[in-house]
């Protein structure tokens, strides 16, 4: 197979080239040219749960949620339906073919018409007497302009009605005038309160003084002042604008501006000290109000009962609320006035478009005199990731670069390095050919892009061998056959076939020896990578899908473009000339040869006398990794549900790690936060399944019905009602105070069916719907009535009853509605928390009550499930679950290929010994570093095996190999491999280390994986591998017959008679099966490996001679023959 395949590339070898090169190229345009590009903007889709019992559960949910929508297929309340048919019948009457064109017959009335509009004026709600500009709406808060002018007219408000007139003055003087300039630092406006949705900076001080003292207040004035005016055109372009002034921006909301406010200033520029302490001591006597929720938004219309100095613009709330930290002035010490950190608020949208505007800032310096500003959210983080995600590429091409001057240095030919990086591009296209195309998939996580540096890390590796096997069995095979030596190959392209079969034989050789190490290395990683396919979140599935793909592509041209290309470019192009990168490398040549003379023996000489050394100190640092990656401190799962996208120092990651918590505002307007508590929620009906495509977050799969649901059979109705009895006995059950209508359906409808029969007032007959009926009702009567409950709920007053998500679902198709599906939902004891302890136990304990109830549950109810908020809860418990199954999974599956690579257990034994601990410190050591287990995070850790297993695999195959006692073998493998798997280790550890000055994240972080892995796994592989086979090692001899002994291989008594030899998987070539060009295919030739090795490593150099001699006289003999 391999000689037919050489025999074709040596003929053929251009054809090859081209039919590879093409068909590389067709897989890698068609999806950039048919296929949109990966869009990164929002970089956090896919990190999320998916194909769990959980998981399955949230789809459900919300395809529930979704099937509710007047469009869909189920209503909540029949009324809808019935409304819904009336209008279609309408519409069909309207659009009737008989029905007449001409409106003669309907004249309109201007009264009529009148009357109309008056009609569609009444609405129901109550009317809006205030300028809608000035309302502002945002965390279920109402806020009023301040600064806004009101007559006061009674004695106690002296203040308050001056300072109105000097606002009144201040607004006419300020009017904008064509000559003026745009920007102001004035306190007033009708710009509203500050919102979350407007561009806001932390501002905090270094030196560790308050913000509120003069000095401070100051600062803080001139710094807005800067940061306005930074922004030049872009700031006024993008500015809010007042709803009196479409010229003028509104004003910076911050602490300066309303200390001017309240003092009555017209600028910030003009507070004096007194001001200062003045609005302290207001601070101080309000914060009372404000935390017993008496001083709300909107006090200012007198309506709270608060001293009118606490409600005036509503200041005082403005501040607390928005732009203080909650450490000043909160309980039980109100008069604590030292506030560590503010917020200014600028009048710009917290969104992408304050891009160019950020990028000023970000140049500029964030700081004045001994104010910072230490964190910002703009609202662009995902704006920014997906800019940058793109614009770092240039790392991954930093460490690229380093990788091609290494590889063109080592095979001097500036052509084949460029033929090697264009093979790693085709891999990468050809994966994503197959990714999209073959696989089908459509989401593109970023991660996928981290690929870029693996691959370029095992296409140099692949390179290293490749290339090193070629010239050694090159080389040898050269000096056997033609006389003339000096030009290498050159000569041989002018021999018809004798040179055509030297050819052949040197391809296959290379082939034979080459492919087997890439293919075992190659299977290794590819294994790690889809071994990660068993998470449950589908950017770490997809992110397994491309990586593999990509290895096993690459491998494949490895050995189709690979080959063909170093044939061309030393036999076809061979030329006699020396170049400059010629005698470059020759320099080099001689320099790494005696920095590896020195390196091998110095390594050599530590094993053999400080083996045991080793495998205590490795052994030991691996026993107490092990401890600390799954005893203590542990794999830490994260504790935000913040995805972190940038460096830690970034202001936009400190804003959400450090500053959110610290300003009310932000607490408040959290959907969910910790310490609200988390919902009970019961459902029947409804499948919980995930029919999506999992591999896809934008998948959400339909609705599936339980056709086997009855709430309508009485026993279904008797053990509903029970269920909700027994549950409201339950620890976890937080009673509620109020009409609690929809939440448990039974209760409420059992209450509207007890009412009488006849109503005294309107003499209206509610039968069957009433106390003639008795519980549990009959099915005919249950599907009639709960009909009429539900229409009779939804009319009743918003003040006793709030629709939700509990309750019946009706079936519109249905003729009269049925009930498809029901929900009960109460309120629980238990907070909601980030902590995995706190919310696995809620979890436990409400599902392992249900599965309880469920068990005496009558056929129509048996198939309903819980559920709660427990997003945040499943990601975490997928990935301290999924990560260590993956970790385990690529650890046996290396162990696997460890045993038919090496055929000793022993060895395979060792060699997983050291893998384990190379994986186990890796990690340890990311763990110390403060690593949460997140999502990238369990990439990295469930591929730390398959990836540290490379380095272990290449000394277990050269021990193998080699014959004689245990310390020659281990002596020979250090010898054949610690040099090339160091250049190794060195080429994909430099690759990660240029992403490390990444302003990412992701890149940071997976450079630090690669560099801890590649020079841990090093260590273990070269000192603790070795030395262990050095103690529990075997002596391999092999008693060969004198007929067999001549018909050994030329390459092979070369490579056995030189441990000492720099190759990559060298070794294998004393398996050559190849005895000379005339008798290369003669069966009785093959033998196998034929390695002899003594104790003394300097007795086998002076024993090089007599060997020479040997290899001489085995050529004659078979010649003879």
């Amino acid at each position: 197979m391999l000689s037919a395949y050489a025999r074709f590339i040596v003929r053929h070898s251009y054809l090859v080239l081209f039919a590879v090169s093409a068909i590389s190229t067709i897989f890698t345009v068609i999806p950039l040219v048919c296929r949109e590009l990966p869009s990164f903007s929002d970089p956090l889709v896919g990190f999320e749960t998916r194909g769990t019992t959980l998981a399955s559960r949230f789809i459900a949910w919300e395809n529930l949620i979704d099937e509710t929508r007047p469009s869909k297929r189920l209503a909540v309340n029949p009324q809808e339906i019935e409304d819904q048919i009336r209008m279609n019948r309408t519409y069909s009457n309207k659009t009737r073919p008989d029905r007449p064109r001409s409106s003669h017959g309907h004249p309109p009335k201007k009264k009529d018409r009148k009357k109309k509009k008056k009609g569609n004026n009444s609405t129901g709600f109550e009317k809006i007497w205030y300028d809608p500009p000035e309302l502002n709406n945002s965390n279920n808060h109402v806020h009023w302009g301040f600064g806004k002018n009101v007559s006061f007219e009674d004695e106690d408000t002296q203040f308050i009605r001056d300072h109105t007139r000097k606002q009144w003055k201040t607004l006419k003087e300020m009017e904008r005038k064509p000559d003026m300039p745009i920007y102001h630092n004035y306190a007033y406006g009708t710009c509203g309160a500050p919102m979350a949705d407007y561009a806001h900076l932390v501002i905090h001080n270094i030196d560790n003084t308050s913000l509120l003292t003069f000095d401070n207040v100051e600062k803080m004035c001139t710094l807005q002042s800067l940061l306005v005016k930074l922004g030049g055109n872009e700031y006024y372009e993008l500015c809010q604008r007042s709803t009196h002034s479409e010229d003028i921006c509104c004003p910076v909301w911050s602490v300066p501006n309303y200390i001017a406010l309240i003092s009555g200033k017209n600028s910030c520029e003009n507070v004096t000290r007194e001001d200062v302490n003045k609005t302290a001591v207001i601070l101080k006597k309000c914060a009372a109000y404000f935390h017993n929720f008496s001083l709300m938004a909107s006090c200012e219309l007198d309506r709270c009962n608060v001293p009118k100095y606490c409600a005036q613009y509503d200041a005082v709330y403005n501040l607390l609320f928005y732009l203080v930290d909650t450490e000043a002035f909160s309980p039980p010490d109100y008069s604590q006035s030292f506030v560590r950190n503010a917020m200014i608020f600028l009048p710009l949208p917290a969104s992408s478009t304050v891009l160019p505007y950020y990028n000023k800032l970000q140049s500029s310096n964030l700081s004045y005199d001994t104010l910072v500003i230490p964190a910002i959210d703009f609202g662009l983080k995902n704006a920014l990731f997906d800019l940058w995600v793109i614009q770092d590429t240039w790392l991954i091409g930093l460490g690229g670069i380093f990788v091609f001057l290494c590889v063109l240095v080592y095979t001097k030919s500036l052509i084949l390095t460029l033929l090697l990086f264009t093979a790693i591009t085709y891999s990468l296209g050809i994966a994503y050919f197959l990714y999209v195309y073959v696989f089908n998939l459509y989401f593109f996580p970023f991660m996928n892009l981290l690929v870029i540096v693996v691959v370029i890390g095992i296409g140099a590796d692949d390179a290293f061998l490749y290339v090193k096997v070629w010239k050694m069995v090159g080389k040898q095979l050269i000096r056997d056959n033609v006389v003339n030596q000096d030009n290498g190959l050159n000569d041989i392209k002018n021999v018809s076939s004798a040179g055509e079969t030297i050819l052949v034989q040197i391809l296959e050789e290379t082939l034979k020896h080459s492919v087997v190490a890439i293919f075992v290395t190659t299977i290794t990683t590819a294994i790690a990578f889809f071994a990660s396919y068993v998470s449950y979140i589908p950017a770490i599935n997809c992110f397994s899908v491309f990586a593999g793909t990509a290895v096993l592509v690459n491998f494949f041209l490895m050995i189709t473009w690979l080959p063909v290309s170093v044939f061309i470019i030393d036999v076809k192009w061979s030329t006699n000339k020396k170049n400059i990168i010629g005698i470059m490398h020759k320099a080099a040549n001689e320099i790494w040869e005696d920095i590896r003379v020195i390196m091998n023996r110095f390594i050599i000489a530590c094993i053999t006398k400080l083996h045991i050394v080793f495998v205590v100190i490795l052994g030991a640092i691996g026993i107490a990794s092990i401890v600390v990656v799954f005893y203590f401190p542990g794999l830490q799962l994260p504790d935000s549900n913040q995805f972190q996208l940038f460096q830690t120092s970034h202001p936009f990651e400190q804003y959400d790690m450090l500053y959110r918590d610290k300003f009310l505002f932000e607490r408040f307007g959290k959907d969910i936060g910790t310490g609200s508590k988390m919902p009970l929620r019961w459902v029947w009906g409804i499948e919980a399944i995930d029919n999506s495509n999992h591999m896809n977050p934008a998948s959400k799969g339909y609705l599936v019905f339980d056709d086997s649901f009855s709430i309508s059979d009485p026993k279904s109705q008797l053990w509903l009602l029970d269920f909700c009895n027994r549950l409201k006995t339950q620890p976890f059950y937080q009673p509620t105070l109020g009409p609690l209508l929809p939440n448990c359906f039974i209760e409420s409808f059992r209450t509207f069916m007890s009412r009488r029969c006849i109503d005294n007032i309107d003499r209206i007959n509610r039968t069957p719907c009433c106390d003639i009926s008795r519980f549990p009702y009959k099915k005919e009567v249950f599907n009639f009535c709960i009909v009429k409950a539900m229409e009779s709920l939804y009319q009743t007053s918003r003040e006793l009853f709030m629709p939700g998500v509990a309750g019946p679902k009706f079936l519109r198709r249905a003729s009269p509605p049925t009930v498809a599906a029901i929900v009960v939902e109460f309120e629980s004891v238990v907070p909601y928390s980030m902590s995995y302890a706190a919310m696995n136990t809620f979890f436990l304990h409400v599902e392992n009550w249900t599965l309880h109830e469920l068990v005496s549950a009558p056929p129509g109810l048996k198939r309903g499930w819980f559920l709660s908020d427990f997003q945040f809860y499943d990601l975490q418990r997928t990935l301290a679950s999924g990560t260590v199954m993956a970790l385990l999974l690529s650890a046996s599956l290396g162990f696997v290929v460890l045993i038919p690579a090496t055929f000793s257990f022993v060895v395979s034994v060792c060699a997983l010994s050291a893998m384990i601990f190379s994986a186990t410190v890796t990690i340890a050591i990311l763990v110390l570093s403060e690593w949460k287990l997140n999502v990238l995070e369990s990439v990295a850790i469930s591929t730390s095996a398959g990836l540290a297993v490379d380095f272990s695999l290449h000394y277990a195959l050269s021990y193998t190999s080699a014959y004689g006692p245990k310390s020659a073998r281990v002596k020979y493998a250090l010898s054949a491999s610690a040099g090339p798997t160091a250049a190794a280790a060195l080429t994909s550890g430099f690759a990660g280390i240029f992403l490390l000055r990444s302003n990412l994240l992701p890149y940071s972080q997976i450079g630090t994986f690669l560099a801890l892995i590649m020079s841990i796994s090093w260590v273990y592989a070269t000192f603790f591998l070795c030395s262990l086979l050095f103690i529990f090692g075997r002596t391999a001899s092999k008693d060969t017959p004198i007929e067999d002994r001549k018909s050994a291989s030329r390459v092979s008594s070369v490579c056995s008679g030189v441990p000492n030899l720099e190759s990559h998987e060298l070794e294998h070539l004393a398996d050559s099966n190849r005895t000379n060009v005339t008798h290369s295919h003669s069966p009785s030739n093959i033998s196998a490996t034929t390695v002899v090795l003594h104790d003394d490593f300097e007795s086998q150099r002076k024993l090089s001679s007599d060997k020479k001699a040997s290899i001489a006289e085995g050529t004659l003999s078979n010649d003879d023959d």
